[in-house]
């Protein structure tokens, strides 16, 4: 017979993070970051590390949202506003087709990893991993450990 549609085991090639491929809402205004926090070279998720997501400097941050990760270290799908894709179609129009946000990952135990200029498009979901440091490993300092997300996007 043949498998039932609605089987999750027909769905193993969409997007393994937890949640399938999206394609782009043109009426929804946001993109989304889902963060995943892990600890010692990926292998063991952290769970209720605090994540906020922001906006403008370190020292004074514009807290978009906040959320604490779960079981396996992932948090909520933030949804964050974004500029319309149609700007990456004109191209050297010196327009970003997208929002920068920052992001902070404290947990007790580990040094803080602050994530700066993440790029989030409209109508997609971006995972952002962060890996925290023990304590130990980094001599105490809480940090946080800065990591520059930004690339350059010839559109």
């Amino acid at each position: 017979t043949a498998a039932d549609v609605n089987d999750p085991l027909e769905k193993q090639g969409e997007y393994g993070e937890g949640a399938p491929y999206e394609k782009e809402d043109s009426a929804d205004p946001d993109g989304r970051l889902t963060v995943m926090v892990t600890a010692i070279s990926s292998l063991y998720p952290v769970e209720r590390a605090k994540v906020t997501v922001f906006t403008g400097n370190y020292e004074a941050p514009n807290i978009i949202d906040t959320d604490f990760t779960d079981i396996s270290g992932k948090t909520k799908t933030f949804s964050l506003p974004a500029p319309t894709r149609e700007l990456s179609m004109e191209p050297n129009s010196g327009a970003q087709p997208y929002t920068l946000y920052n992001v902070l990952v404290e947990a007790d135990g580990y040094a803080d990893n602050l994530h700066i200029n993440l790029p989030v498009f409209r109508g997609v979901t971006s995972l952002q991993r962060s890996n925290l440091t023990p304590l130990a490993s980094f001599g105490g300092n809480k940090g946080p450990i800065v990591f520059n997300e930004l690339s350059t996007f010839n559109l």
